[in-house]
């Protein structure tokens, strides 16, 4: 267990620093350039593919964006986990949405970039980056919590792939919608992917230092003669 703990730390690193790497990027791209051509391209593919059952589908994805229904889902999956005694990672995970939506509406005011126009959808507020887009890698983030109460690996790896697949699809429907730049979007998924590693790396730091406390620091050795 110690190995494992050990082992998911420089991976959290790893994922923590490049989603800091790409939001600081995006973010400066975004304040220094009025239009990018990325996102021209983007709304240019949106155009080709619209159609009315698409327009419908999309408006449909787009609703599993909203804090008032991603929210909730977290919040049940951490007490579901805390009552299977896996308190730690119920908390990550409710730290981990706590500062992706605090670190969204911040960095929305500071940059205050305006909305696209002509939208097909109501909105309101501030373009980047897009709280949607952040709110739906909460999926994600609900499956690979939930992984550990799922007893067979074939059904967590396909919890963890339905949960990236709505976080990629709510995004792609604020663009086609023109609800967000892809720039927007991509800056909002990389900002709640780097909170959600902070806060996972806050739980197994704070597991490790328990479990240390209760070993009295040291790994039990194999008896003697074990091979």
């Amino acid at each position: 267990m110690v190995v494992a703990r050990r082992s998911v730390l420089p991976l959290l690193v790893m994922v923590a620093v490049a989603a800091i790497a790409v939001f600081a990027a995006l973010t400066v791209t975004v304040t220094t350039n009025s239009s990018l051509a990325f996102d021209a391209s983007a709304f240019e593919t949106a155009n080709d593919l619209r159609a009315p059952w698409l327009d419908t589908a999309a408006k449909l994805i787009t609703e599993l964006g909203l804090i008032a229904i991603v929210g909730p889902a977290v919040l049940l999956g951490a007490v579901l986990l805390f009552r299977r005694r896996h308190a730690l990672r119920a908390a990550a995970l409710v730290l981990g949405a706590a500062l992706a939506w605090v670190s969204v509406w911040i960095t929305k005011r500071l940059v205050d970039r305006p909305r696209p126009p002509n939208p097909l959808v109501h909105t309101s507020g501030q373009s980047y980056p897009s709280a949607h887009a952040a709110n739906a890698v909460g999926w994600l983030a609900l499956a690979i919590g939930l992984s550990v109460v799922i007893p067979d690996r074939v059904a967590r790896i396909a919890a963890v792939t339905a949960g990236a697949l709505l976080a990629v699809l709510v995004g792609l429907s604020r663009i086609y919608l023109r609800a967000h730049y892809a720039s927007d979007v991509l800056a909002g998924e990389a900002l709640a992917v780097a909170m959600y590693a902070l806060a996972a790396l806050v739980a197994v730091v704070r597991q490790r230092r328990r479990v240390s406390v209760t070993d009295g620091g040291t790994i039990p050795l194999p008896p003697t003669g074990a091979t």
